[in-house]
């Protein structure tokens, strides 16, 4: 997609941080922009900023893990714009201390599996219908995270998030590609946003009393005597295997033109730092070495 002028995008959880970066670039571009977040005030926020810039917007409160809340969104957007040429699938939480599994509550599972994987297939589910009987050029884009790539203890269900969203992107991209889209996989590595903490706000008083109660991983690690590094964005000390230098942060603003530029070239993954080389090696290693007849 050369040529972004004139197309219709839906940023979803566009009210901040990344998704706030992804929704100027967009407009900076030349495309319309659809802003939806939980948060009404932080959408309505950005979809004036992307006004100013003399683009059309409009922002919708969005519950991601709620199907009729993001058929209700698929409806405004089109109706507003008529055609859908972007869907940024950007919402995303973690759990906050980092724990360990054993201390993982059910709540927790089902918090991060209704946003971060209910959330991406309900994006699908109301949005291609539409967008695949369009002709001309189409492209999403999937925020998953470095952490798939690496293997930090204390973030196991958020990992599995991760990779579930690598595999589905993967070969969903196959299966579009002959409608006219292309898909990008954005790998965000540390970046200096209010996500870890604030999407703690999204969990009930009990899920909030809980989380205060958990003994976070790093304090297991440091009992057993392993080696620690400070982590990024006020995460706390964290063990990484594979790739210690994605934890440097960087500011979001730098994010959005990074997918406007993955967008415009075709481009499959989107990196915000330099691969984990060495947790991919690891990790790819360890499944070549695997078999043995």
């Amino acid at each position: 997609m050369t040529d972004i002028t004139g197309k219709n995008a839906v940023v979803v959880a566009g009210g901040n941080g990344i998704g706030r970066s992804i929704a100027h670039a967009l407009a900076d571009a030349g495309a319309n922009v659809v802003i939806a977040d939980i948060r009404k005030d932080d959408a309505e926020k950005v979809r004036d900023e992307v006004v100013a810039k003399g683009r059309k917007a409009i922002a919708i409160q969005t519950d991601v893990s709620r199907l009729d809340a993001m058929q209700a969104l698929a409806d405004a957007a089109f109706d507003a714009f008529g055609t859908i040429e972007i869907l940024v699938n950007n919402a995303g939480v973690a759990v906050r201390p980092m724990r360990a599994i054993w201390d993982t509550s059910y709540a927790d599972l089902q918090y991060m599996i209704n946003i971060n994987i209910w959330g991406l297939l309900h994006g699908y589910h109301v949005f291609l219908p539409r967008m695949r009987a369009q002709t001309g050029e189409k492209h999403i884009v999937n925020t998953s995270s470095m952490a798939s790539m690496l293997t930090i203890p204390g973030m196991a269900i958020y990992t599995m998030s991760k990779e579930a969203t690598d595999g589905f992107s993967r070969v969903t991209a196959e299966e579009l590609r002959a409608d006219g889209f292309n898909t990008t996989i954005l790998y965000p590595g540390q970046i200096n946003t209010a996500a870890h903490t604030r999407s703690g706000e999204l969990r009930s008083a009990e899920e909030r009393a809980a989380d205060a109660a958990v003994k976070p991983f790093a304090s297991y690690a440091e009992e057993r005597g392993e080696a620690l590094i400070a982590g990024g964005a006020g995460r706390g000390p964290v063990r990484v295997l594979g790739g210690t230098h994605t934890s440097v942060a960087i500011e979001p603003e730098l994010v959005g033109p990074m997918v406007v530029r993955a967008i415009r070239e075709n481009r499959p993954v989107c990196m915000t730092h330099r691969p984990p080389e060495e947790g991919i090696r690891m990790i790819a290693e360890a499944q070549l070495d695997g078999y043995h007849p």
